[in-house]
């Protein structure tokens, strides 16, 4: 989206884990950088500072982790993204085979997709394994062709090497074409140049003195006599801060010497502070803009936690319940196995009862024989 002053753009880079994405991001930023990482939610970002079109642009660089644990957050991740950038591993076939699911997630959160750009990074180890276990540029290209006319969405392909830095600053320049060009397409279609008829129309009747003096309050006004320079005349130099001739007697007199070094020495002093306050100013938005991110991300947070804490809360109900309920079970059990029991000692006394009474009357009958 496009800010006052300039632009701001936030760019999600997604894909497996180990593919390279870190890599990538530090690449194009540089060094000295500095990324906000937030390891509980997996994810990264930092800022971009660059100029197109001569109006500053800054790229907020979402680095996704790519691990399963965060799939449940990465949704709100998605929100406001202006541009993707997807990256996979030319030698992990893996990586590639996911990528399909990435976008299909994307697609899931994101009704209508950003701008894409497809990357297939490592290309400098594609020499270093067998060539039936890598991805190839026309895979790659095919894959992008297939999913920007299935999805409906803007995608280009590249290859890059993060490690010898090919093609890197490609990737970011062609992606922030792509999202000025769909939030402002007048700045990316070539301007109609002016008709030359219409450019002498304009200047008919306007002398190069009339250009030079003209003054930035409210002029005098002149005969046309007076504003026309003479045929074969030369036209004075005009002090711009007095609006007299620089030839003038009056520019040479002391005081006005004295006034216009002083003039002078405010100007500088004014462009300097001008400069000191555009570089503050600067400052200020980056850290304003690191700052937001960062509420935006612990907001995020914070609603996770929420909810895990309500899921966590509802699952120690649910489990609670359950456990009252089979300790109720359990003494009912209980009670049950000690009739069962109590029943089977006393069949078993009665039935030693009668074994004992049995063997008495066996022994009657031999002592009396």
């Amino acid at each position: 989206m496009s800010q006052v002053g300039g632009r701001q753009f936030k760019v999600c880079l997604i894909g497996n884990g180990y593919v390279g994405k870190t890599s990538i991001r530090e690449k194009y930023l540089g060094g000295g950088f500095k990324a906000s990482y937030i390891p509980t939610l997996g994810v990264d970002f930092a800022q971009k500072k660059l100029e197109y079109e001569g109006i500053p642009t800054n790229l907020i660089i979402w680095d996704i982790a790519g691990q399963p644990l965060f799939q449940k957050l990465r949704r709100r991740y998605y929100e406001g993204s202006s541009g993707i950038i997807l990256a996979y591993s030319v030698v992990d076939r893996q990586t590639f085979d996911d990528a399909s699911k990435w976008l299909v997630e994307a697609h899931g959160y994101v009704e209508n997709l950003p701008p894409i750009i497809i990357v297939g990074n490592k290309i400098d180890l594609r020499p270093k394994h067998p060539e039936d276990k890598t991805v190839s540029t026309e895979e790659g290209q095919e894959f992008t062709e297939r999913i920007s006319d299935k999805l409906d969405v803007e995608a280009v392909f590249m290859e890059s090497s993060a490690l010898t830095g090919e093609n890197i600053d490609k990737i970011f320049e062609e992606l922030t074409r792509m999202m000025l060009e769909k939030v402002e397409p007048s700045l990316t279609e070539p301007k109609e140049k002016e008709p030359m008829e219409a450019k002498e129309e304009k200047m008919e009747g306007v002398t190069t003195y009339d250009v030079i003096s003209t003054p930035t309050s409210t002029p005098e006004i002149t005969s046309a006599e007076e504003t026309t320079s003479p045929a074969g005349s030369s036209v004075p130099e005009i002090d711009p801060f007095t609006s007299m001739a620089v030839d003038s007697p009056h520019l040479r007199e002391d005081e006005i010497s004295e006034q216009m070094s002083e003039l002078m020495t405010l100007r500088e002093e004014l462009l300097t502070k001008q400069e000191e306050l555009a570089h503050a100013n600067s400052e200020i938005e980056s850290k304003l803009l690191k700052w937001k991110n960062t509420v935006h991300v612990k907001k995020i947070m914070y609603n996770h936690l929420r909810e895990q804490l309500k899921e966590t809360r509802d699952e120690w109900e649910e489990a609670y319940q359950q456990y009252k309920a089979t300790e109720a079970r359990k003494e009912i059990e209980v009670v049950r196995k000690r009739r069962e029991i109590e029943e089977i000692r006393k069949h078993i006394e009665e039935i030693g009862k009668s074994i004992r009474r049995r063997v008495s009357e066996l022994d009657l009958k031999e002592l009396s024989n």
